[in-house]
């Protein structure tokens, strides 16, 4: 919660004439505070998210507070009371940190790639390992939300992350069990969902084994207790909120990527008690085995699919069976060159 001061000084206060008994101007005690309260205006107003002049996500916070805390105006919010403050990491320090809800970490020089944007940066950025340490917004977060704007790094060899990767550490042993220790290739579109209940930061590291088209633009969002409707089921990395959308496994680049190995994690989507079954589709579906001997999977409800067939004809009727929670998980090599799925998914009325 910001507060704000506005002095609001009356036309017609400054146009009267002075009083001549000095004394008998003075007001009574209640009248001196009411009189204060006429000439200045307490505002207050939540520091919830805003959109900023330039599309991009930000918190409303007053003018002084966006820039005590590292962030650019963008814009105006709370009816003008406050700023649209947006945070974009400085990823030319030496050890860049992440302090305000939705912020953005690029490459230096984003959009463009880290070749092109390494010359802004003193030689000590120009490095294969950047480190971005997430702190707290307020002491009762629990939650971060991180998605990939716009993230091209290395693709991977046979689903191995052997030249770029992306790792997450430091986060709650809920998430750690389940966060991929390799993510790489094309991300754009994907998102994690990280619980740190019991900590006080994490840390992102994209490491690359050379500088070259890589480029990266990543939302941090935070969520606290209350936030009730934004809060993954804890378990969950992704969590879809809509009534309708689409699953992908990392990497799926359009049906153009390669399925990543080595990944156990649960795809969420959000109760709704008008719906019960989910109608499933997908005309790209490829994991490694077949039925009843999958070296990869995933389940929906009492279905669990593998290989290059998905339901019958591309269309699969999911069963209510209770939370809408998609395990999946990869095997250890991908030499087939497996390429993941993309199903799209709507909640029918029950």
């Amino acid at each position: 919660m910001q507060w704000a001061l506005l002095p609001l000084l009356a036309s017609a206060a400054l146009a009267a004439p002075q009083a001549a008994d000095t004394a008998a101007a003075l007001p009574e005690d209640g009248d001196r505070e009411g009189k204060l309260f006429s000439v200045f205006q307490i505002v207050k107003f939540n520091n919830d998210a805003c959109n900023a002049i330039d599309g991009t996500l930000g918190t409303c916070y007053t003018a002084s507070e966006c820039t005590a805390n590292g962030g650019e105006e963008r814009g105006n919010c709370a009816s003008g009371f406050g700023v649209c403050c947006v945070a974009v990491v400085n990823n030319c320090a030496t050890s860049p940190e992440i302090k305000l809800n939705n912020s953005y970490i690029q490459n230096a020089g984003y959009p463009s790639d880290v070749t092109t944007g390494a010359a802004s940066c003193a030689s000590s950025r120009q490095a294969s390992t950047h480190a971005y340490t997430i702190k707290k917004a307020a002491s009762d977060i629990v939650q971060y939300r991180l998605d990939f704007m716009v993230t091209e790094l290395s693709a991977p060899m046979a689903g191995d992350c052997t030249n770029d990767t992306i790792t997450i550490t430091g986060a709650d042993a809920v998430t750690m069990k389940i966060m991929p220790s390799n993510l790489c290739g094309t991300l754009t579109g994907s998102h994690v969902y990280i619980s740190v209940k019991d900590v006080d930061s994490v840390t992102l590291t994209v490491s690359l084994s050379s500088q070259s088209t890589q480029k990266w633009n990543i939302l941090v969002r935070q969520f606290d207790s209350t936030q009730t409707e934004y809060l993954a089921p804890r378990g969950c990395l992704q969590y879809y909120r809509e009534d309708l959308g689409t699953i992908e496994t990392f990497n799926y680049n359009g049906g153009n990527g390669e399925l990543l190995n080595n990944h156990m994690y649960t795809m969420c989507i959000a109760q709704n008690d008008a719906y019960c079954d989910v109608a499933l589709s997908s005309s790209s579906f490829m994991l490694g085995g077949s039925s009843g001997m999958c070296e990869d999977s995933v389940v929906f409800g009492t279905n669990q699919l593998c290989g290059s067939t998905f339901g019958t004809s591309g269309q699969l009727n999911w069963n209510y069976t209770g939370s809408y929670n998609v395990p999946f998980m990869s095997d250890a090599t991908n030499t087939a060159m497996d390429t993941g799925f993309s199903v799209g998914f709507v909640l029918l009325p029950c």
